[in-house]
């Protein structure tokens, strides 16, 4: 399958004219570990994890250190570095959903990682910034606060990429102000914690999202931070912009991108494919109308969602950053995964029984782009609400 380019776009008036081009390595280093993932796409699908060389290779690439601060090594203060974060994950995602998604989860959870204090940064990142890391957002677990940090216990689900990962970031509920609930996350060493072998799903496999098992495992203040920092934003002026920016603005990409990367992957495959196929009858079956409309159709779908999602991410590094942009950025994340579904949809259709058999990509992308279009962020009827209310000005 061949890698994409997801050249930056902006058509957006809330783009700045004339931004420059992405100015990080990420890209451009992302097609060895492209190579990688491809090569053992079917191995991870059916093992249920990526192999230690993929991981590895993606946290090479720049992944994991790509959001993180400057002051530690990493990419976050560069312009550009969502524009190349995007194409990076869809280069990946061409040959390796699964690996893409992983990769990812490096960027996103690092991002997360630098709302610590400055001791905890330090002890992730102060012998470097590729440190991987993996992360369960959904608060679990029990939580219990004592003097100095917090002691947890319990399980915590679908961490992609836990069997490699240094470090994970879990959540769970504490008391807030006026002792409401709250989300805090909690970033643990490997050594704290049991990796259980729960990761069996129809899609994604490879992203080996398995749960990690905690018994009674203390935390210290410094490796803790409250979920409302990333969700509104870094509020120091000093933070690099996209450590300030609301993460809704950015969230729906590190799955969405994949997604694209490995649609335009598989419909490369069904085109060559399909090109040499002979009905049963000896008609070529590329003469069928039905055959090249599915072929126009899904051709101009995905590239549609690129459009979008360039547009998104060159708006995330370059425009002014408003409450009617993050809602219109997360319609559009929906939007094109809507996009993704109908072209990979037309594509396994006309497919036939061949394009099922478990040795062929287009039912493993099937797969894969059905259930990333599950994932929280992308829930077309919440995004298409919220952006909608602001339209009609029922806020």
């Amino acid at each position: 399958m061949p890698t994409t380019n997801m050249t930056p776009t902006t058509r957006s008036a809330h783009t700045t004219a004339g931004a420059p081009p992405t100015h990080t390595a990420l890209a451009a280093a992302a097609g060895r570990a492209a190579e990688l993932a491809a090569e053992s796409a079917t191995a991870a699908d059916s093992g249920n994890r990526l192999s230690p060389a993929v991981a590895e290779a993606l946290v090479d690439a720049g992944f994991a250190r790509h959001l993180v601060g400057e002051r530690w090594g990493g990419s976050a203060a560069r312009r550009g570095a969502v524009q190349d974060l995007a194409q990076a994950l869809a280069t990946v995602g061409a040959g390796c959903m699964s690996a893409a998604w992983c990769g990812g989860v490096l960027a996103a959870v690092g991002r997360m990682c630098s709302h610590l204090p400055e001791e905890g940064q330090h002890e992730l990142w102060g012998d470097g910034p590729d440190v991987p890391l993996a992360g369960s957002l959904a608060p679990s677990g029990v939580v219990r606060e004592v003097p100095g940090g917090w002691r947890l216990s319990g399980t915590w689900d679908f961490a992609s990429g836990v069997d490699h990962a240094h470090w994970t970031m879990v959540g769970g509920m504490v008391r807030g102000a006026d002792d409401a609930p709250a989300l805090r996350h909690f970033v643990l060493p490997s050594r704290a914690y049991t990796v259980l072998d729960t990761w069996h799903n129809v899609g994604l496999r490879g992203t080996g999202s398995n749960s990690l098992l905690v018994d009674d495992v203390f935390v210290p203040t410094h490796r803790s931070f409250a979920h409302h920092t990333v969700l509104m934003g870094e509020p120091d002026a000093a933070a690099p912009r996209l450590h300030r920016v609301p993460l809704k603005l950015i969230n729906g990409l590190f799955f969405v991108a994949p997604g694209i990367g490995a649609v335009e992957g598989a419909l490369h495959a069904w085109t060559e494919w399909t090109a040499k196929r002979v009905e049963v009858n000896g008609v070529r079956t590329s003469s069928r109308p039905g055959v090249r409309l599915t072929l126009a159709r899904a051709a101009a779908s995905v590239g549609a969602a690129r459009l979008l999602v360039e547009r998104a991410a060159a708006e995330a590094d370059e425009a002014e950053v408003t409450h009617a942009l993050t809602l219109s950025t997360t319609r559009d994340y929906s939007t094109a995964v809507d996009l993704l579904l109908d072209a990979v949809n037309g594509l396994l259709r006309m497919s036939g029984a061949r394009g099922q058999a478990r040795s062929s990509p287009i039912q493993r992308v099937w797969r894969d782009v059905h259930c990333m279009a599950g994932h929280a962020a992308l829930q077309p009827d919440v995004n298409a609400d919220a952006w909608a209310r602001h339209a009609l000005g029922e806020e």
